[in-house]
């Protein structure tokens, strides 16, 4: 299974927003990707919230959840087929 990282961080490279086991970067790469999205999570100020993708597209989705939430910065890693996934993100007042 593929996974997918949904992300608006300047941390992760653009290109590791496609497909974690297909964005064709070696393991140093990883490494240095796995480290931003450890500490970006592990930062104090981080929410979490499930977001849905039942009967709706990821994008559908991420416009709600930026509707709704607002963020600053936000990271979510998924499997392609999954109905719903977690995303951290830092709220703009923060």
């Amino acid at each position: 299974m593929k996974k997918v990282i949904v992300h608006n961080l300047k941390t992760i490279p653009k290109d590791a927003a496609i497909y974690w086991n297909n964005n064709g970067s070696g393991f140093t790469k990883q490494l240095e990707i796995r480290k931003a999205i450890t500490a970006f999570c592990e930062q104090p100020g981080i929410k979490k919230v499930w977001l849905s993708r039942k009967r709706k597209s990821t994008t559908a989705a991420l416009k709600e959840f930026k509707h709704l939430y607002a963020p600053k910065n936000f990271y979510s890693m998924f499997e392609e087929f999954d109905d719903v996934f977690e995303m951290f993100y830092m709220e703009k007042s923060v």
